[in-house]
């Protein structure tokens, strides 16, 4: 994720985060972080991926955590109620607070190389704040946001940020509200402003090309296309993703390669991948032996990654050369593991294999920039719920849930497993279950915050490679999500608190450190604190 090139993930079931980020992948999907590992981090416009009728669909977890915003030294809280922003220096724990619009809610970072920059969308007012801090300079700045919205995407320059709304994000929307309003902000300094535009019914994902001449909103419609390299933002053109109107288009996934050229759509239940030109329209259709689970891409864009369940293979897919000759593509088999989703690094070739559809310990590797790889199997120690890898894929933070009547205590667990050396993994097991999870860009650190109202174990587990060591720490309240403050070397953990709350991890020392009031008489606490 630009903002501290950290990956950042937070359960759904948190409901509003604090604030809610752009994905780190090329092409930025908004409204939750998709530090997918994939080209485009597009997550799915479904829920998860299909399979035979006797087993349940995989559930993509990892496509649905977020967290608040963190810059290279800022983590950005916003408060709707005061209309109040709060910044905190990681480094110092110093705290400022600067007044934004009405309510202002949803917070995502922009990549600048001089700047700290953070862009807020308040929702009554209907307008944005940009906030610049250099040093310690505040500049703060605001566009009309017509169309408001619950979601940011941001391009990978920092040049361009579109508000739109999620409706997987608003509760019980009336059938006739399609959310197609959108709002394209140009956040060139000296030059800002705002284009209202309207996109295909209920967008699910909004993302840019890697050179940010483009964007592309993924919807029901189809996916529309937006020019920026004009006069101003304009809406080019809508590519329908089926030639069947009453085609259910909560059951597929889209993933758009990084440079913008093509769509790849997998639906559940359809043994095919559906490539799309997003220049013309032209479809390809590529035949799998079975109906695909699960679709990625490479962090390039080189290689669509397609897990077939049913026989218990993956087809790796040349991008864009499977587009002339769609037959042409290695089918790898993996055996001695129920295979089902998959997971890949953001700067690694390497996927990372497994099933949550059934409870399954196995973990698969696969070298996805070889003509016929070898997989690697990695035998854990409870059931696979999900996989996050590092950046580099060297180590995988994997979350498990235990069975009821295993005979464990644990409601959930952890495993660090190393990767780029074979050793055993680290299996420890979790006080509750895990709400977040975030994982240094560095992959040196991980963090797996844990407890809700159901299971008040607050606690905060710090793994660390290479050494595989968990080390646990107490919270003083429930948590909301976990970051990575690159430029700092701390981790934090963001909580619920009626005056704001918020610990930090030294990763250097180990010490922690919490703050409570954010716009009050701020104290400082050693330990967790309550």
């Amino acid at each position: 994720m630009t903002y501290s090139r950290a990956l950042l993930f937070a359960l759904p079931t948190l409901g509003l985060v604090v604030a809610a980020a752009c994905g780190e992948g090329s092409l930025d999907a908004a409204g939750e972080p998709n530090d997918f590992g994939g080209g485009s981090g597009i997550p799915g416009d479904g829920i998860g991926g299909g399979g035979d009728a006797g087993l349940p669909p995989e559930e993509e977890l990892e496509s649905n955590f977020s967290a608040p915003v963190a810059t290279g030294t800022f983590v950005w809280i916003a408060n709707p109620t005061s209309g109040r922003v709060a910044y905190i220096n990681a480094t110092t724990l110093e705290i400022n607070v600067v007044e934004a619009g009405h309510a202002p809610t949803y917070i995502a970072a922009v990549p600048d190389a001089d700047e700290d920059v953070a862009i807020i969308l308040n929702v009554l007012s209907k307008d944005a704040t940009i906030l610049r801090a250099k040093g310690e300079a505040l500049a703060a700045e605001s566009l009309p946001v017509p169309s408001s919205g619950n979601s940011w995407s941001v391009s990978q320059d920092g040049r361009w940020a579109i508000a739109w709304t999620d409706s997987r994000r608003e509760k019980d929307p009336d059938p006739i509200d399609g959310f197609q309003d959108i709002t394209v902000l140009d956040l060139k300094e000296g030059a800002m402003k705002s284009t209202a535009l309207t996109v295909g019914y209920r967008p699910v994902a909004v993302a840019f090309n890697t050179a940010g001449t483009r964007a592309f909103a993924v919807t029901q419609d189809g996916i529309t296309a937006v020019s920026l390299d004009g006069a101003e933002p304009a809406v080019t053109q809508n590519i329908k993703l089926s030639d069947k109107p009453a085609d259910d288009a909560t059951t597929r996934d889209v993933e758009i390669t990084p440079d913008g050229s093509y769509a790849l759509v997998r639906r559940d239940g359809e043994a095919q991948i559906a490539i799309f030109s997003l220049d013309n329209g032209d479809r390809t259709d590529v035949v799998m032996p079975a109906p695909a689970t699960d679709l990625d891409l490479s962090p390039d864009g080189s290689v669509a990654v397609a897990v077939i369940r049913d026989t218990g293979e993956v087809g790796l897919l040349p991008i864009p050369d499977i587009v002339a000759n769609p037959a042409a593509f290695p089918l790898i088999k993996v055996e001695n593991a129920l295979i089902g989703s998959t997971a890949l690094a953001a700067e690694s070739p390497l996927a990372f294999l497994y099933t949550n559809a059934v409870p399954s310990s196995v973990l698969a590797v696969l070298d996805t920039s070889k003509a016929s790889p070898t997989p690697k199997i990695i035998q854990l120690w409870a059931p696979v719920q999900a996989v996050f890898p590092a950046k580099d894929a060297a180590h995988a933070i994997v979350l498990h849930k235990t069975i009821e009547g295993d005979g464990s205590q644990y409601p959930a667990a952890v495993s660090v497993v190393p990767v780029a050396i074979d050793l055993p993994a680290k299996i420890t097991g979790l006080d509750a279950p895990p709400v977040s999870v975030a994982v240094a860009p560095a992959g040196h650190r991980a963090l797996i915050a844990t407890g809700d109202a159901q299971n008040p174990s607050y606690r905060l587990y710090v793994a660390s490679m290479p050494s595989l060591q968990i080390t646990k720490f107490p919270l003083a309240s429930e948590p909301i999500a976990a970051g990575i403050v690159a430029g700092a070397d701390r981790g934090y953990v963001a909580q619920k608190h009626p005056d704001g709350r918020i610990t930090f991890v030294d990763f250097k020392t180990g010490e922690v450190r919490t703050l409570t009031g954010f716009e009050l008489a701020t104290q400082v606490v050693d330990g967790s604190g309550e």
